[in-house]
């Protein structure tokens, strides 16, 4: 009896371990890198962007990848994709097992220096289209070899893809006090209220708060950081903006506000140009005092690859500004 266990045991480990050769052999790495892009964009087209590859290479390599493991990962939908249970269970898996490839290749990257390697870097639009640019180009100037990558969301989004390890830091208009993530504050940024020059408040020194209540307001879209910080000063006084218009970007509102479509709040860092080619002009507004932070923030981890060492070096101890933000 026990000699007839012991041979049933013998079998089902035998097949068992055919089997996981059978799906290891079968797994191909480049088609769960395609499958796992497209789970983190939640769209082929995107994925294939991201890849720099053609759409039909994307939907082919993902169906090899279904084919192989003989289940269905994902549904196609009209408006991009829905993954199935075992598609979310393997999505997991290569959100992990990419963790550790970037983690090996950062090891390496210590051992051989600062020569090569990659760092990622997400951002909100204003530290993204005006200061992180201005130190990316110092950073690579030093470290020609490392390639720096600067992905531009809403805060959540570079909060979510720290965390998932899709991206190595970020910086974003906001406080950031989240387990997990290491914070600090790059620079304070001041929020200013700006007109066209023909506005009837172009000529006026200082108007009061007050006088803003009936005004037209361009504004960014909700959620901004800079729209919120502003909103919630005005509100303090006691004053309720009349939102004519929600912009995706600074620079959509300024061109409004140019327009002389209405008045409108962006962060000072991106105005200099504006204000000296005479398409926009600062308010000087009594009470008018308006500030968040720009702050940095990575994950909590207890190894750190140098790359990212470096660049938050750069950040901390030299708090480089453009021109026009100093």
């Amino acid at each position: 009896m026990t000699s007839f266990a012991n041979i049933r045991i013998m079998f089902a480990n035998r097949i068992f371990r055919e089997y996981s050769l059978s799906i290891m052999a079968s797994t191909n790495f480049h088609q769960l890198r395609i499958f796992h892009t497209v789970a983190r964009l939640g769209s082929f087209t995107k994925a294939a962007e991201e890849l720099q590859i053609s759409q039909p290479a994307v939907s082919i390599q993902v169906r090899e990848l279904e084919r192989n493991m003989g289940t269905t990962l994902l549904h196609r939908m009209r408006r991009g994709i829905q993954l199935t249970e075992t598609g979310e269970s393997v999505y997991g898996y290569t959100r992990r097992i990419f963790a550790l490839a970037d983690e090996m290749q950062a090891s390496v990257q210590d051992i051989q220096g600062l020569r090569t390697g990659r760092l990622t870097i997400g951002s909100s639009t204003t530290p993204g289209e005006y200061i992180l640019p201005w130190v990316m180009g110092i950073f690579q100037k030093r470290f020609p070899g490392v390639d720096v990558s600067l992905s531009i969301s809403n805060t959540r989004s570079v909060v979510e893809r720290i965390l998932n390890r899709e991206l190595d830091m970020g910086m974003v208009g906001a406080a950031v006090d989240i387990k997990g993530l290491v914070s600090f504050t790059y620079v304070n940024d001041e929020i200013v209220m700006i007109c066209s020059p023909d506005h009837a408040f172009g000529g006026i020194a200082s108007p009061r708060l007050s006088e803003l209540a009936d005004q037209r307001f361009i504004m960014r879209e909700p959620g901004s950081a800079t729209r919120e910080a502003g909103q919630e000063h005005l509100r303090s006084h006691g004053v309720d903006v009349n939102v004519v218009m929600e912009l995706g970007s600074n620079e959509a509102v300024k061109r409004a506000v140019a327009a002389g479509l209405g008045l409108g709040l962006v962060s000072r860092f991106s105005v200099g140009p504006d204000v000296v080619a005479g398409f926009i002009k600062i308010m000087t507004v009594r009470n008018w005092k308006c500030e968040r932070p720009l702050t940095v923030f990575y994950r909590d981890d207890t190894r750190m690859p140098a790359i990212q060492k470096a660049f938050l070096e750069l950040l901390r101890d030299e708090r480089p500004l453009p021109p026009m933000g100093r």
